[in-house]
């Protein structure tokens, strides 16, 4: 038999059980995540590898250059390319329309 040599820490559970259920009480007061700007140091468009400015009022990335808006679900980034939304035509599209 094993016993701990440490006495018990007051207001201490070390049942296992209780604390899963403490950890899930915590999970559920957490706010929704949300997108941590440190990110973009470290982040880039995978489309042309240049940085992204993070949009707070529709919580995107975006890529100014090629027009292309990254979604942010649950405080992650979306970087995926065929699911980016188009914000507007690029310049060299503009450029050979006029």
């Amino acid at each position: 038999m094993v016993t701990n040599s440490l006495p018990p820490t007051p207001g201490v559970c070390m049942h296992q059980g209780h604390r899963n259920l403490q950890d899930k009480n915590e999970r559920k007061e957490k706010p929704p995540h949300t997108f941590d700007p440190v990110l973009l140091e470290f982040l880039v468009c995978l489309l042309s590898k240049k940085p992204l400015r993070y949009e707070a009022l529709t919580n995107e990335l975006i890529n100014e250059e090629l027009g292309v808006a990254y979604s942010i679900i649950d405080g992650i980034p979306n970087m995926i390319p065929q699911a980016a939304r188009m914000t507007h035509q690029n310049k060299k599209q503009e450029e050979m329309e006029h």
